[in-house]
């Protein structure tokens, strides 16, 4: 990683507000490395007298409206992610760092704005050994600026050249390598309760935490998902899981949590819980539907396919089914159920017009008196044993309904297939 302009983030009570076991500090830094990657796809960070986490935005400032309104938008982020936190920017990573933990004018764009702040920054905010801290004191020096006007030579003669390295690096005048994160092929986070979880609402703050982690995750990597699975851990049992589907690709966090409150509303857990597990295997082209002034049929389709995906979480995968056609002449065997992520439009085969109301059992009825289109022929079935020999027509009712009648051709019955309504 070489110069450019570097956000630093420095999060004091990770350890507090995800667990004190060193597992998962390292895993939530995890997470908020693949979160931070849908603002930049410079990530790195460490653990060690931090945490720290970094992002290069110098290549996604423009993007984003410009560093003010990019880092605007990722405090914001933090805040609702439940992170205490403190950011700055700098055109070095160590400049960076130091400044998050200064109190005001934490934004410094060039090298030389960056000098001119540190000349009155008091030495402890270096990051030198303690001992060199001691020694640079003990020399009389009290400033920052003080420190950087001594030549690097006699700093590194004196102090050693890793000290000296490291005020070249906090100034940009020396490059400064650090280990790029990589994004994950596949997502699995978990969140580990202090103690024993009997209810599902309380799981819902966690969740939101770890949902909109994912929907970083997603915009990071530009895809969607069309399904997702909550694991939950449970002592002295096996652990359960449930499936979250969509009806479309998706990738909002409200919209993940809005569905999983509806299927945890009707969750009957086996046991205790003592953790909770987010994972996604499978991802597919995010589908964005773009707002306009009047409104579209795509935002319409959107909330058609939310409601659906709603009734689906609360009243369970085979209570909310689809209709799709099927390849067969015969009307009351031309369709059949599919769920509503199987329910696509087919193509157009300009088929003749269908009434809305078919009968899946004809009813036997009198000849029409009047008729008002046909015939059509339909023949079918001799493979499956459900013979089919008919002529349809249009007919009109002694009420004035329009009707879609046949004629079987075997028996001469007249039947009532259908009517428009």
């Amino acid at each position: 990683m070489n110069a450019g302009l570097w956000l630093c983030i420095r999060l004091p009570r990770l350890a507090h507000e995800v667990g004190i076991a060193a597992a998962a500090e390292q895993a939530a830094m995890e997470r908020l490395a693949a979160w931070a990657y849908q603002w930049s796809s410079l990530v790195s960070y460490r653990l060690a007298d931090g945490p720290l986490l970094w992002l290069e935005l110098a290549a996604s400032r423009t993007l984003f409206g410009g560093h003010a309104a990019l880092l605007a938008n990722i405090e914001a982020g933090l805040t609702q992610l439940g992170y205490s936190h403190a950011c700055a920017l700098a055109p070095s990573p160590a400049g960076a760092a130091l400044l998050t933990q200064v109190g005001q004018q934490r934004c410094v764009i060039t090298h030389s704005q960056l000098r001119s702040r540190l000349d009155s920054l008091p030495l402890a905010l270096l990051a030198l050994p303690p001992d060199v801290l001691a020694a640079l004191q003990s020399a009389g020096l009290r400033r920052i600026g003080q420190l950087l006007e001594l030549p690097a030579a006699a700093i590194a003669r004196r102090f050693g050249p890793a000290a000296s390295l490291y005020l070249q690096r906090l100034c940009g005048a020396a490059s400064d390598p650090r280990p790029a994160w990589r994004m994950p092929a596949t997502y699995s986070a978990r969140f580990e309760f202090a103690g024993e979880v009997h209810d599902t609402t309380a799981m819902l703050f966690p969740l939101r935490r770890l949902l909109l982690e994912f929907q970083g995750y997603l915009r990071g990597r530009d895809c969607a998902v069309l399904r997702f699975t909550l694991e939950f851990e449970h002592y002295r049992h096996a652990a359960s899981s449930v499936t979250i589907g969509m009806s479309a690709p998706a990738r909002d966090a409200a919209q993940f949590l809005l569905l999983a409150r509806e299927r945890l509303q009707s969750l009957a857990l086996p046991a205790a819980v003592s953790a909770l597990r987010l994972q996604a295997l499978e991802f597919t082209a995010a589908s964005v539907v773009q707002a306009d002034f009047f409104g579209s049929d795509a935002q319409q389709l959107q909330q058609l396919q939310l409601l659906l995906d709603r009734l689906q979480a609360r009243l369970g995968d085979q209570q909310v089914r689809g209709l799709s056609s099927a390849a067969d002449h015969r009307p009351e065997r031309g369709w059949h159920f599919v769920t509503p992520q199987q329910s696509t439009p087919g193509p157009d085969t300009r088929s003749p017009a269908r009434p809305c109301t078919l009968l899946h059992n004809p009813r036997r009825i009198e000849p029409p008196a009047t008729l008002l289109s046909g015939p059509e022929r339909i023949e079918s079935g001799w493979w499956d044993g459900g013979d089919a020999s008919r002529d349809y027509y249009v007919a009109r009712a002694a009420d004035g309904a329009r009707w879609w009648v046949f004629q079987d051709l075997a028996g001469g019955g007249w039947y009532l297939q259908g009517l428009w309504t």
